[in-house]
């Protein structure tokens, strides 16, 4: 039989084998044989002379020789195979249909690396003689994490400091990873307390506050702050611990599932996102569509629930490259619209909301209203974004503002300009008709659902307070402009008396030794009440991240938690907290916080033994003056069982002292500031309202507004 080719393998790696024999049955059984078998390529000669001549060229793995054929031998071949230096590496097993032991040896003594009978399989022989390639090295283990430390490693990366919270057994591998990390942990007493923390942090710094806390309960607890953190636009991370998976909707204790308390749906209305984290491999993706959800746009809350099987699996940290990016820009049209309207106004005005804090857009507002020349008014909430003490400066309008910024509104303006502000109540002193300017209304604001709920503009501009403001600041640099004659304004506040009952303090005195004893710099956390509007009115702030209050919802017993992450946002800072005694009872336990944090926070509680607001409220408004009183509460025993230092403050000038003493304490320390209630400050709001009453039957001018909204740029970058 002649030389055949080699059968074609399909494998790069396949056996090379050479079988020669004269036995035609034989090799034709072999081809066979092998047809299936890929890793095989079979070579066949029926003589041994030719398979001398290939043998050199073809380099074959293995060679098998039947020892009695015409011409040369298998023994022979296989001596002169071993014996060339080109081929004594060739494997060669001798085969024989009358295999006897005196044959073996021979071929054992030719060179023959065994000898065989016939028939045989080649597939035996390859995996006998030829050694089993080598298998490939092992792939190098991915490093897994577990999904709470996958977490808590991103919010090290998107420069989270601070998580603040309290533990439980849904959210306990969340706590438990953070003990490995970076992140300072704060326990507050109360998980509203530890969402006013987180807002006072985020309202401090600008960044992400987080919060994390368990299921059910912890939750509930937690929805005041998480509704107040929407109303003021301030980015919070809630990290809700949930029961597994598999126990959803089984009764499980705390199941805030879609099968259970709907956790998901009932913060999806105050928050810009709320999702409950489904599988494992969803987490890192979720984290950072939350993180970056938060911060952009109008800032707000978001909410995660971690199912504890989703915290606790094991999965492959990602690769995330990149940060999400939102920026916009306002056509020079509209700016040159916005600067020629204030400058051809009469009576123009700016008023400002909390909006315009950060990002460099107080600094900007300055240098626009002294190129434009105009009066300056802010909002409650954006009290000190332009400084109390400039020569434009009317002050602060709306709820315990100022008489100069409400006087100079009321003697008719043709131009406001309002900014960074929603126009709501307390900004507006009950929705003030006046604020409806003769010849324009232009309202800015970065979220379009604040443009148009409660006045007509003439020019609605979507955009952020700080690009429009820099847009704005540039544009008018670029012009000559004529210098705005305009009288140098002042703030004006109300005189009130001192209180001459014994032990008692005018709330206007108490606010004047206190901005007298702190430093200039000083952080004021203040609450909701009757002493908010003292505060408001009597505090001269200058310097735009001065004043903290959460006005969106208004809730009670916030100023304490803000206060403890204001502290940490700036420790280099003395950060005061200013509460009624009735805010001081909804929040109190919060000072233990500081206490164990050792944060040297000043509380001032505004005690007059009754809730004030809403007492003068509903005298004023029905003509009844109920008793909606708090008690004669202990503040000073409270606070000391908290671990605080204490004093009662009853008579001007007793507070320098009284810090004196306690200038040394490393810690909080509270004070009881015993106020006289019959010194009341003239509520415009409620003036405001009862004077629109008369106007109630007159219809509102509405004006077809012009919409700019700003072109907005995204990117992943």
């Amino acid at each position: 039989m002649p030389l055949t080719q080699p059968r074609e393998s399909s494998s790069p790696n396949a056996v090379r084998v050479l079988v020669v024999d004269d036995d035609g049955v034989q090799l034709r059984a072999l081809h066979r044989a092998v047809r299936a078998n890929p890793e095989i390529a079979l070579t066949t000669v029926d003589n041994a002379i030719d398979a001398m001549l290939m043998i050199g060229s073809a380099k074959p793995d293995l060679v098998v020789i039947d020892v009695y054929m015409p011409g040369l031998d298998g023994l022979e071949a296989c001596r002169r195979i071993r014996e060339n230096a080109a081929t004594a590496d060739v494997e060669v097993i001798i085969a024989s249909a009358a295999m006897t032991p005196e044959l073996e040896a021979a071929a054992l003594e030719a060179g023959a690396r065994r000898a065989i009978g016939k028939p045989f399989a080649i597939g035996e022989l390859i995996e006998e003689v030829i050694p089993a390639p080598a298998p490939p090295p092992p792939e190098p283990e991915v490093a897994t994490l577990r999904g709470a430390d996958v977490l808590v490693d991103m919010l090290e990366q998107a420069g989270v400091d601070v998580v603040f919270g309290l533990p439980g057994g849904a959210i306990s591998p969340v706590h438990d990873a953070l003990l490995d990390s970076k992140i300072r942990v704060v326990t507050t007493r109360h998980e509203a307390g530890a969402m006013f923390a987180a807002a006072g942090y985020a309202h401090g710094t600008g960044r992400l506050g987080v919060v994390a806390v368990t299921s059910g309960p912890g939750f509930l607890n937690a929805m005041t702050g998480l509704a107040s953190a929407w109303c003021d636009g301030l980015p919070l991370l809630l990290l809700v611990g949930e029961v597994p998976r598999a126990a959803h909707g089984k009764g499980v204790l705390q199941d805030g599932s879609a099968h259970g308390l709907q956790i998901i749906e009932m913060a999806r209305y105050v928050s810009k996102m709320a999702v409950e984290v489904p599988r494992p491999s969803g987490l890192p993706h979720l984290m950072r569509r939350a993180i970056a959800t938060a911060m952009s746009g109008r800032k707000g809350p978001v909410v995660l629930t971690l199912p504890l099987d989703v915290t606790c699996a094991q999965l492959t940290p990602p690769r995330i490259e990149g940060a999400v990016t939102v920026g916009g820009m306002v056509d020079t049209e509209t700016l040159d619209e916005i600067a020629t309207l204030v400058l051809e106004a009469e009576r123009p005005l700016m008023l400002v909301g909390s909006g315009t804090r950060g990002h460099g857009a107080p600094q900007r507002l300055v240098a626009v209203a002294e190129r434009l020349g105009c009066p300056i008014a802010t909002t409650p909430k954006a009290k000190g974004v332009f400084p109390e003490d400039h020569p434009l400066a009317l002050g602060v309008l709306g709820m315990g503002g100022h008489r100069s910024a409400q006087r100079y509104l009321e003697s008719g303006v043709d131009v406001v300009v309002a900014i960074g502000t929603s126009l709501g109540d307390m900004a507006t002193a009950g929705f003030s008709p006046h604020l409806q300017a003769s010849r324009a209304l232009v309202h800015i604001d970065i979220d379009a659902r604040q443009i148009g709920k409660s006045y007509s503009p003439t020019l609605a501009v979507v955009a952020s307070a700080h690009e429009l403001l820099g847009g704005l600041a540039d544009r008018i640099s670029e012009r000559e402009l004529a210098p705005r004659d305009h009288p140098r304004l002042e703030v004006e506040r109300h005189r009130l008396p001192s209180s001459q009952k014994p032990g008692k303090i005018a709330a206007s005195d108490a606010i004047d030794d206190i901005q007298a004893l702190l430093p200039a710099d000083t952080i004021y956390t203040v609450d909701s009440g009757e002493h908010f509007m003292f505060a408001t009115h009597y505090l001269k702030i200058t310097r735009p991240d001065s004043f903290l209050v959460m006005t969106g919802l208004g809730s009670m017993g916030q100023s304490i938690g803000a206060a403890v992450g204001a502290q940490l946002a700036h420790p280099d800072r003395t950060v005061a907290a200013i509460c009624g005694d009735g805010c001081f009872a909804m929040n109190a336990f919060e000072i233990a916080t500081a206490v164990a944090e050792r944060l040297p926070i000043r509380v001032f509680v505004f005690n007059d033994e009754r809730l004030g607001m809403v007492e003068n409220g509903h005298d004023t408004l029905y003509g009844r003056h109920p008793s909606f009183s708090t008690g004669q509460l202990d503040i000073c025993s409270i606070a000391r069982g908290l671990g605080a230092a204490t004093a009662m403050i009853d008579k001007v000038g007793k507070l320098e002292a009284a810090e004196a003493a306690l200038r040394s304490h490393r810690g909080p320390v509270v004070y009881d500031m015993r106020i006289d209630p019959t010194i009341a400050l003239p509520n415009l709001r409620i003036a405001a309202i009862q004077a629109a009453k008369t106007q109630a039957n007159q219809p509102a001018r509405r004006t077809q507004p012009q919409l700019h909204v700003v072109r907005a740029k995204e990117a992943f970058n």
